[in-house]
């Protein structure tokens, strides 16, 4: 039987990211938002169109600034003004096969939030996955991508029913594989990693949130929207 999520979400191959990405991850700056000394991330914005002349999706890189979200969607970090260290490599492989798969509308302009993260659990210490707990981001569409995977048990990314409830989808995704998924309609959750031995271990993601221009989270005018009224607001 279908269920009311059929079509909402799916598990794609990505490619497997060059040597030099991969050991980028291992000098990720700290996370000073997340607590602990557990999460690791660089961030970037792009804006993205359909190239018809070359038959795929085309990026631009924005010019750097905060990330935010309103208190509203996230109780957690939300409100503030998250001042992360730009990219340093290119995850444009990963960023366009979730564009492939998500069929996005070739018609429009969108506007993509990109972060770069590593998760470290560590003997007796555990690796809190999310923070915020079963929550959507307020995106259009998401892309959650396993690049690497070293030395952990756990990280299970869970689907539920918009507003929270029993996931009605798991998975633990390995190296190139990524869940994509309609953030509009479904709320997401990931269990916490646990080191496998006395050594480190660590879970590395590409994040990507894929938003209509109209929908865009970028910019003074959205920045000053999300601090101060509490919601995503539409920036035109």
């Amino acid at each position: 039987m279908e269920t009311p999520w059929a079509g909402r979400y799916q598990v794609i191959r990505v490619p497997v990211p060059d040597p030099q990405v991969l050991a980028d991850y291992a000098s990720l700056p700290l996370d000073p938002y997340a607590g602990g000394k557990q999460r690791h991330r660089r961030f970037a914005q792009y804006r993205m169109v359909f190239d018809r002349a070359h038959d795929d999706w085309s990026l631009e890189l924005l010019p750097h600034r905060p990330f935010v979200q309103s208190s509203r969607i996230n109780g957690f970090a939300g409100g503030v003004l998250r001042h992360f260290d730009p990219l340093r490599v290119s995850l444009a492989p990963q960023i366009l096969a979730g564009a492939r798969a998500l069929g996005l509308d070739r018609d429009e302009v969108w506007q993509l939030n990109v972060h770069q993260n590593r998760l470290v659990a560590r003997a007796g210490e555990r690796g809190v996955s999310v923070p915020e707990g079963p929550h959507r981001d307020g995106h259009d569409f998401s892309m959650i991508a396993v690049m690497d995977r070293r030395n952990v048990t756990g990280g299970r990314n869970q689907l539920m029913p918009s507003g929270g409830g029993e996931p009605f989808f798991e998975v633990t995704l390995e190296p190139g594989q990524a869940l994509v998924f309609d953030d509009g309609a479904l709320w997401h959750h990931a269990t916490d990693i646990a080191a496998t031995g006395p050594a480190p271990g660590h879970r590395d993601l590409c994040v990507v949130a894929y938003n209509r221009w109209c929908n865009r989270e970028y910019g003074a005018e959205y920045e000053r929207h999300a601090l101060a009224c509490g919601e995503s607001t539409p920036v035109g």
